[in-house]
């Protein structure tokens, strides 16, 4: 049973002698790729040393554009939480509305988190690590983009979603074992996930990515980088102790999908086939997001490609 966190420089050592098998010619091409993700996690492109303080790993939050808004507007007030947690919602009843109900899952999963000694559930904002993408698009479809100076180095990062704890196959041992054993099992295997954003992100990130795209004699382009690291929704969790609002973002992203859906739309107002009122109501409602994200200053971009571009 584990008790500490594991060593990613080692796990990905392992992880690329496990996939090389008998074809050491190929690991001067691991070794460089190993590099060109610590290099794009870390701000730095694939032939200059040099820091781009405005490229990197970030962690990101996915939000639906209906809730912007509001967001925007706590911020605005100076709400100590204007980005909102499960916990934050389930106090927080307007009018006659039903409460909002933390889950059962959801309780069981962050009881078994790694977090710092004397902090709460309720006190942890989840996100994602990503390059230079739009984030997990499930959980909505306006990409908020934190600064790199709003993440501490010591905040708690995985190697996976928190929730593949209860899924199969790792639910399927736990389930096997007494109850009284559970608990601890879950732990165990979540802090095997756990790693810190300054100490081992780097390492965690080339761990994820050449599990994805293996090893070979051809070099990693930052674009695979990216796409590998968030793959749909298979991502790297970060742990954010307190909320944050407008003032810690970098910028907002929308998908360029998005982004055509609502210029078609546009554009067939004037012409048939008139679009749906659903097509309609989300346009209005990501131009409202955008609205309100401008007011605070957030910079809106639409992600077109995962790869490096110039300006």
């Amino acid at each position: 049973m584990a008790t500490k966190p594991p060593v990613w420089k080692t796990q990905v050592v392992a992880i690329v002698h496990q996939l090389l098998g008998e074809a050491p010619d190929q690991r001067r091409y691991a070794g460089a790729n190993n590099l060109a993700t610590q290099q794009a996690v870390t701000g730095r492109g694939p032939d200059s040393a040099k820091l781009d303080a405005r490229a990197g790993a970030r962690m990101v939050v996915n939000i639906p554009a209906p809730h912007v808004p509001a967001f925007c507007e706590a911020s605005r007030r100076r709400d100590p939480s204007p980005y909102k947690n499960c916990y934050d919602l389930k106090a927080l009843r307007l009018g006659d509305d039903e409460p909002v109900h933390v889950s059962k899952t959801r309780e069981v999963v962050d009881k078994a988190l790694p977090l710092p000694r004397g902090t709460k559930p309720a006190s942890v904002y989840f996100g994602a690590v990503e390059l230079s993408g739009s984030g997990i698009r499930f959980y909505g479809d306006i990409c908020l983009v934190l600064k790199a100076d709003a993440v501490d180095a010591k905040t708690v990062v995985l190697d996976r979603n928190s929730y593949d704890v209860v899924r199969p196959p790792v639910i399927d041992h736990i389930a096997s074992l007494p109850k009284r054993q559970q608990p601890a099992a879950r732990r165990a295997a979540i802090l095997g996930w756990s790693g810190s954003w300054g100490a081992d992100l780097g390492d965690m990130a080339a761990a994820k990515v050449v599990r994805v795209l293996g090893v070979g004699d051809r070099r990693w382009t930052t674009g695979k980088i990216s796409e590998a690291l968030r793959d749909d929704e298979d991502y790297m969790e970060v742990l954010r102790i307190g909320s944050f609002g407008t003032a810690q973002l970098q910028e907002a992203r929308i998908a360029s999908s998005d982004a055509a859906h609502d210029a078609l739309v546009g554009d067939r107002m004037r012409q048939r086939p008139r679009p749906s009122f659903t097509s309609l109501v989300w346009r209005n409602r990501r131009a409202r997001a955008e609205e309100a994200l401008r007011k605070r200053r957030v910079p809106v971009r639409i992600v077109t490609t995962s790869g490096r571009t110039k300006g």
